[in-house]
This record gives structure tokens, sequence and C-alpha cells, in this order.
């Protein structure tokens, strides 16, 4: 059996270093480590050559991103390609490229193309260079008009407004006394609500995905985290990704938003009559409410390619093109 490298990780640890990981399947094996500004190993550049055995490396004196690394077996002419699955910014904490999982259909998930992220306005100078390199097509806002008046989208965008309920008459409305398990009744509560309330719009932001030409994207709301993070189940799951992974990623908004960097949030909130054990419910990642979400995807809607040619009015047609589009 011939070894190959069959899962990479790639982490910043510190300013200008790469922590790079990866599985062997098929024994050990000597593997060749390069990186280069994008997923194509053409562009790529041999780093080093590490004996076998050793499953773990540092790359010191990166710079600025992006940064993409191919590992492979020594001479041989296949390597698997993994990036920052977080990219640095300034003014941004949750800026995330959704490639790189594996899909059900063969392949995996390409880098560089897809992106899900918290709100743009903060980006700074430096951020909007850091930015340019993807040479973004969609920029897609989740947010609301209200949100969009009080803070710009910087970029031309496109908006998508998700609703996970009606809105109540006054805007400002929000009950004042809840527990930390009630604030996450809300979230799980508002993900499902949007599978009611924004299907057509989830068909139409993910059916303006599959269009030639509509990559690399980056669609994002205020967190990234709650409408951001359905419509990145909807598009892992549409193309194939498996339901754990899918949990995984959403999860990982935890590891890059904490309460402590949330403040702004968390007083908001507390300034309109929330509790405070509710308001950290509510900036919390709860894996069960987006598994509740996913749960009554499949119960209720019959499972993702249901829900997008139903109620979310795509076609077959849009759905093979997306995940060609994004799987490679």
């Amino acid at each position: 059996m011939t070894a190959l490298v069959t899962h990479v990780e790639v982490e910043r640890t510190a300013a200008g270093a790469l922590g790079v990981s990866w599985i062997v399947d098929g024994g050990p094996v000597a593997v060749d480590i390069a990186h280069g500004p994008t997923p194509e190993t053409i562009d790529h550049t041999h780093a080093v050559t590490l004996p076998a055995g050793v499953l773990r490396a540092t790359l010191s004196d990166m710079g600025d991103g992006p940064h993409f690394v191919s590992v492979g077996a020594h001479n041989q002419p296949v390597a698997l390609v993994a990036g920052e699955r977080r990219v640095r910014f300034e003014g941004l904490q949750n800026f995330r490229d959704l490639g790189g999982y594996a899909s059900a259909f063969g392949g995996r998930t390409k880098w560089g193309k897809l992106f899900r992220a918290d709100s743009l306005h903060k980006l700074t100078a430096r951020d909007h260079l850091t930015l340019a390199r993807f040479g973004l097509k969609i920029v897609a806002d989740l947010r609301s008009d209200k949100e969009r008046l009080t803070h710009p989208n910087p970029l031309d965008s496109i908006q998508y407004e998700v609703i996970g309920r009606p809105r109540p008459a006054d805007d400002d409305d929000v009950p004042f006394e809840f527990t930390a398990v009630d604030g996450e009744q809300i979230l799980r509560d508002i993900y499902v609500g949007t599978l009611a309330h924004s299907a057509e719009l989830f068909g139409r932001l993910l059916g303006s995905l599959a269009l030639p030409g509509a990559l690399p994207a980056v669609f994002h709301c205020h967190a990234g985290k709650d409408r951001t993070g359905m419509v990145a189940a909807l598009v892992l799951l549409a193309v194939g990704v498996d339901r754990e992974d899918v949990l995984a990623d959403y999860e990982l908004t935890r590891r890059y938003r904490t309460l402590e960097n949330q403040q702004d949030s968390y007083a908001n909130m507390i300034e309109r009559g929330m509790s405070p054990e509710a308001a950290a419910g509510v900036l919390a990642t709860p894996r069960w409410a987006m598994e509740d979400a996913l749960d009554d995807l499949a119960h209720t809607y019959g499972g993702v390619e249901r829900f997008l040619t139903g109620p979310a009015s795509m076609t077959t047609a849009q759905i093979d093109a997306l995940r060609i589009a994004l799987v490679g």
C-alpha cells in the first residue's frame, strides 16, 4: 500500500509562523512541505523535507497571508493542500476559509473560494490590502437595513437579510429575564426559524454562488456566527460535507470570538434589558442549538437537498453547479 497524506491542518502559532500537522495512511513516510500565496501547488515553493514518522512542523518567517501549504509523500506528485482556517486581520476576528472539508461526492471543498466572516465594517487600511489578495467577486451581507445603516459595509455588497422570526412591532422589545440556557434557546429558535422565514433567500444566495465567475466570495453578518453559521451549514451540507464537520465548523467561532472580545455586543444586550446570563448565552456557540437546526432540516424538510429544491426554490442544476464550483 502506498503511503498517502490524508489530512493537513494549518494554524497560525505566532507572528510570522505557521504550525502544520498531517495524518498519513499506509505507514510512516518522509514528506515534502511547500507553501505559497494560493491553493495551487504550482505556486508553491518547497520549504522542507521531513523524515518518516514526523507529523508536525513549524514554518517561520512567513509574513502576511494568505498562506497555503501542500504536504505530500517525498518525491510523489500528489500533495494535499491546506490553508489557515482563520484568516488573520487587524479588525476582524472571525474571517474563515471554508476549504478543505471532505465531500461525500469525492474530493474536498476548495481553498480560497468561499469565506464566512464577521462584519466587515471593522476592516483597517492594512486589512483592505490583505482582503484584496483574495480577489472577491461577491460580498453577501446578511445583516438588516438598520445594521447596515449603523455600520455601513465598506465593500460593494449584496444584501441578503436573513431573519429567524417575524419582527415584533417594536424592534427593541427584548424580554428581561432569562437564564443562560434560555439565551442558548433563543439561538436554537432563531436557527430553526431561518429555515422557515429565509428559505427563498437562502436559495437566491446559494444560487448566486453557483453562477460562473461568482467565486471567490464571502458572506457575513455581525458576529459571523448565527446567520452566517446557517448559511455555512447549508452550503457545506449541499456540497456533501459530513454533518459532524459542519458542526465543528460552527463551533470554531467559540475559539475566535470570546465573551471578552464581544463586550460591545454584551453591553448592548444588557442596556436593552437582557439579563447577563441570557446575553452570555446568546453570544455563545452551543453545538446543541445547531444540531437541533440540522435535525429540523432533516425531519421537517427531508434533508438539505429537498429543502433547497423545495422551500428555497433552487434547481438540481444549480446545486450540481455549486458542487462543481466548490469541490475539487
